[in-house]
């Protein structure tokens, strides 16, 4: 399924949101399942990590949230300089971790992992909040709204590796077009310092997703989403995989990437919308 009309605005329940995150969690495991070893290890436009990584990097999220042991294991910092921070630290551990296993032991980890969660997401209490992978508590519907964004971003780190193009208008692709809309504000407001009342415009034309989203600044460096206006400060036209790229933080790796932009208004600005996209850590 590539494409599903009226997914923009749509708000999964609880249940619907489970059944994306396994759709997306899967979705890793069969395209993992379906490379041969070079491809297993070669390196992805996610800094540091082969295909291989990012798999182990699943199943170790999903693990810690599952409540699984995680592995006492020390890496070699020396040899990773990609990891820079202490959240890079974090997600390391399991990923350094299982370096050295073969791609059938851990895509089966992975399925198996998912299915243990699964089982936990279904008995959840209704309403009731969840711990998060740092630990710190949240809501059901937050925890799976960033999970299905960080997979499906991987899914694409996988394809783009492989030369796999797809997965751009499933549930769990409107899921994470949501997930960059919400953040839109505070991109705009704050990390692109907007002055209070300019607005933006996105234009998002597919493949996949085809949505329009805007936003307008107020004097306190915050923002709100709005209905997009005729006329913005900062126009922004591009592709789905181009806004994906942005949010994700992928722009080193694809130098052409300005010259598929469509960029009008104040030029200070769109240039600092460009740069305050990334959303991932």
């Amino acid at each position: 399924m590539e494409s599903l009309s009226g997914m923009e605005n749509a708000q999964p329940s609880i249940p619907e949101l489970i059944d994306i995150w396994e759709e997306a969690a899967t979705a890793v495991a069969d395209l993992a399942d379906h490379v041969d070893d070079s491809q297993w290890r070669a390196m992805t436009r996610c800094s540091g990590w082969s295909l291989a990584d990012i798999v182990a990097h699943v199943v170790d999220v999903e693990g810690v949230l599952a409540g699984l042991p995680r592995p006492q294991h020390e890496p070699d910092w020396d040899a990773l300089p990609h990891v820079a921070n202490d959240f890079g630290r974090f997600t390391e551990v399991g990923v350094d971790h299982r370096r050295s296993r073969p791609r059938e032991e851990v895509v089966a980890e992975l399925r198996e992992v998912v299915a243990v969660r699964r089982g936990q997401l279904d008995a959840h209490p209704v309403g009731e909040d969840v711990i998060g992978p740092l630990g710190n508590p949240t809501t059901m519907d937050r925890l799976l709204r960033m999970r299905v964004l960080d997979i499906w971003m991987h899914e694409q780190d996988i394809r783009a590796a492989v030369g796999s193009d797809g997965g751009w208008g499933t549930r769990a692709a409107w899921i994470s077009y949501q997930q960059i809309r919400a953040a839109l504000p505070i991109v705009w407001a704050k990390r692109a310092g907007a002055p209070g009342g300019d607005a933006v415009r996105i234009d998002v034309t597919g493949p996949g997703v085809v949505a329009t989203m805007a936003a307008v600044a107020a004097d306190d460096s915050r923002g709100a989403l709005v209905d997009p206006p005729e006329r913005a400060t900062v126009s922004l036209r591009l592709s789905w995989p181009d806004l994906v790229i942005l949010a994700a933080g992928r722009v080193a790796d694809d130098p052409g990437l300005a010259s598929r932009l469509t960029l009008d208004g104040d030029p200070g600005l769109g240039e600092a919308l460009l740069a305050a996209l990334t959303i991932t850590p």
